[in-house]
């Protein structure tokens, strides 16, 4: 089995090669269309705003590569990578996503409380909202690294995963059918992030 990472340009994704790498998984960097043939699994991690990243995904004949592997391949959305399939977000007013989810994704608010902090960097806990083979082995309230300004804040329930605090609620994980998405870094988060990553591994569609 090999898992494809996408690599668009603007984000440092070696963090997420060695974890997977660690796990005895086989890695596939993906730079160009040409690089998604013989992948098993998609993995897109990222960082940055979500409009430079998608015009990148286009500048690099990356998008419809990545549209048709959605539709095919057990998937996994790493921040940027669960921001980008929602339909746009406040970031980026004049680009679209990818619609998987039609919802917007939202700056936080500015908070009274000047102790919560924009962007929401470091580690906070995340309660799970469904069950899911991705969960396997892991207690719902463990704490993940996040850092990020905008956030999933409305969608259907059915899709939410887990819920995250931070001065307000929002979604810290998202799914449907092949397609699990994180709005925390599972590379970055230590045991129970690698405990994810082999359920990803795992997992079968």
């Amino acid at each position: 089995m090999k898992i494809g990472v996408i690599d668009y340009g603007a984000s440092n994704i070696f963090s997420v090669v060695r974890a997977f790498n660690s796990l005895g998984a086989s890695t596939k960097v993906l730079k160009k269309s040409k690089d998604f043939e013989n992948i098993d699994k998609l993995v897109f991690p990222g960082q940055g705003s979500m409009g430079a990243c998608l015009k990148k995904l286009s500048e690099n004949d990356l998008r419809d590569s990545l549209i048709f592997s959605l539709k095919n391949l057990p998937f996994l959305g790493i921040c940027l990578g669960l921001q980008i399939l929602f339909s746009e977000s406040e970031e980026s007013e004049d680009e679209k996503g990818l619609g998987i989810f039609p919802e917007k994704i939202k700056k936080f608010s500015e908070f009274k409380d000047r102790t919560i902090k924009i962007p929401h960097m470091g580690w906070n806990q995340v309660e799970f909202s469904q069950s899911h083979f991705i969960w396997e082995g892991l207690e719902s309230s463990k704490d993940f690294y996040f850092v990020h300004s905008y956030a999933s804040k409305e969608i259907d329930e059915k899709y939410i995963y887990s819920k995250t605090f931070h001065g307000e609620s929002f979604n810290s994980a998202v799914a449907k059918d092949n397609i699990f998405a994180t709005q925390f870094h599972p590379e970055k988060s230590g045991k129970s992030g690698l405990n994810l990553l082999q359920n990803f591994i795992d997992w079968k569609i």
